[in-house]
């Protein structure tokens, strides 16, 4: 059993209806026998077993002025979805947006098949404290590759570096027969074994100085590519 009283409102504020509930110590009626309610004041009799409440409906029968059932249900983790209107599918990713991301992710497999990237600073300790331009330059011209890495910041594929730190020859010339300025498509060829180089690297034969072999195997993927 509750006491229930509808709170004033305070001055200047705008006019609404608070109400208050009190829940009350040991007996109820008997507690409410010695209170003296101030105008207003109502009280309201609470239960969620279905026994008590056919219980008070016989006790109280003639003496209630209005019965609220309130009912609370579980929420429905798909109820909002479901009125939101919102067509998931509209959201989805089509054929080709999918095979960007897969693209993507072979890309990056191939690098790190391929021993993974420097950053700009361990490449210029490699090439002998060059400048950020030159650098910046030698990617440019094709002569040294660099693909987008974390926060789309340049990172240059280790397997283009000989042992000595110089970088292998013909890159630009490789990239050029290849057809495409796209580095993960160059990064793809010079790492992977090529059926028409007796599956070598083309980036091994590089350093072997055999470039007209591997520029030609190179032409082939890019018109096989185009």
């Amino acid at each position: 059993m509750a006491g229930k009283a509808q709170s004033p409102t305070p001055t200047g504020a705008a006019s609404k209806d608070v109400v208050t509930m009190f829940t009350m110590k040991g007996d109820p009626v008997k507690a409410l026998s010695r209170l003296k309610l101030p105008a207003g004041a109502k009280v309201a009799i609470v239960s969620s077993r279905p026994e008590s409440v056919r219980e008070i409906r016989k006790t109280v029968r003639g003496h209630v002025a209005r019965v609220t059932e309130v009912v609370e249900r579980k929420q429905d983790p798909d109820r909002s979805e479901r009125g939101s209107f919102v067509d998931k599918t509209a959201f989805e990713p089509d054929a080709r947006s999918r095979a960007m991301l897969e693209g993507i992710r072979i890309a990056q497999e191939d690098l790190r098949d391929a021993g993974g990237a420097y950053d700009l600073d361990q490449v210029r300790t490699l090439m002998r404290g060059v400048s950020r331009q030159a650098v910046d330059k030698r990617v440019q011209e094709g002569s040294l590759l660099a693909v987008p890495g974390p926060s789309n910041r340049r990172s240059y594929p280790t397997v283009q570096f000989n042992r000595d730190g110089t970088v292998v020859a013909g890159l630009k010339a490789v990239r050029d027969a290849l057809q495409t300025r796209n580095p993960w498509t160059v990064l793809n060829f010079l790492s992977r074994p090529d059926a028409r180089l007796d599956n070598s690297k083309p980036v091994d034969l590089l350093r072997s100085g055999k470039l007209d072999i591997v520029l030609e195997a190179a032409r082939r993927h890019g018109e096989q590519g185009a």
